[in-house]
């Protein structure tokens, strides 16, 4: 049987790096620009360059915090016998350690349900809806009898 790859869905998380990665060299370079206008006015000469600051920071926070959670999610490869997670082979879960959850966003979001997998050194792997097909993955991991 051949091995069926879950690749995760970074969409989001790539367009998130590209818009806060333009901010932050944007307001960077308007900080460093608006560090060098002469005026007569001291408090423009001083908030505004501070400003620029601030939102580069923001945007560096915001592209750090993509990129590493666009490295929280593995490739999963779901064969016969065992799972590849990231090139780590894992033994496949037995029934009981395999289920479904929902979670629902404070009332706010969309509910994203997440597919929990318990490996057999007791570590819990979480596989949400919004990255996965986590619909094929539970059907691959739990066939009918």
């Amino acid at each position: 049987m051949e091995p069926t790859v879950y690749t995760p869905q970074l969409g989001d998380l790539y367009l998130a790096i590209g818009i806060c990665g333009f901010l932050f060299v944007t307001f960077t370079f308007l900080a460093f620009r608006l560090n060098k206008v002469k005026t007569k006015d001291p408090r423009r000469r001083v908030l505004l360059p501070m400003l620029s600051y601030f939102v580069a920071l923001l945007a560096l926070m915001g592209l750090l915090g993509s990129f590493f959670s666009s490295t929280k999610f593995p490739v999963v490869e779901v064969h016969a016998k065992h799972l590849v997670i990231d090139g780590e082979r894992v033994p496949k879960p037995r029934r009981g350690d395999v289920r479904m959850e929902s979670n629902t966003g404070g009332g706010l979001g969309q509910t994203v349900r997440v597919l929990l997998l318990q490996t057999r050194d007791h570590r819990t792997l979480a596989f949400p809806s919004d990255r996965y097909d986590v619909n094929g993955m539970m059907r691959q991991l739990m066939p009918p009898k």
